[in-house]
């Protein structure tokens, strides 16, 4: 795909879309690193309901990234939105395997299928915050 300019004709402007991952993973990071921090020794089937502030940070930030997006390239919104949220699942989910290799964890089918699933949750959460902001342009002056 091109890399779009300002006046692009529609080509996919990476620089966009990192702004988009940059800002959600700066409002989904926080909040799930302090929920770790301080609930990270849960038991299992016993966890937290503060757990449940990392899933709403994850969605939030999602949204946003993908509004930011969408917002700054209206011509090719969704798919920015969606560049936006896949670049920050990227980096997620890199971390995760790259943690669950060096600390022995190991990967298997149900951590693949899981990364997969949610992959498609938050880039689904990053495409909804582009189409809202689609909705939410100003409208054209009206010809006299």
């Amino acid at each position: 795909m091109a890399v779009g300019g300002p006046g692009d004709s529609g080509g996919l402007d990476w620089r966009v879309a990192a702004q988009g991952a940059l800002l959600t993973l700066a409002v989904a990071l926080p909040p799930a690193l302090l929920v770790r921090i301080l609930k990270g020794d849960d038991i299992e089937g016993n966890e937290s309901n503060l757990w449940v502030v990392t899933v709403l940070a994850i969605f939030i930030g999602f949204a946003l990234g993908g509004h930011l997006a969408a917002r700054r390239r209206p011509r090719t919104a969704l798919s920015h939105a969606a560049a936006a949220a896949g670049l920050a699942f990227a980096g997620l989910a890199a971390y995760s395997v790259v943690r669950r290799v060096v600390t022995g964890d190991g990967l298997s089918a149900a951590v693949a299928a899981q990364l997969l699933l949610v992959g498609t949750i938050t880039i689904s959460i990053g495409i909804l915050g582009g189409y809202v902001a689609t909705r939410r342009r100003p409208k054209e002056p009206a010809a006299q």
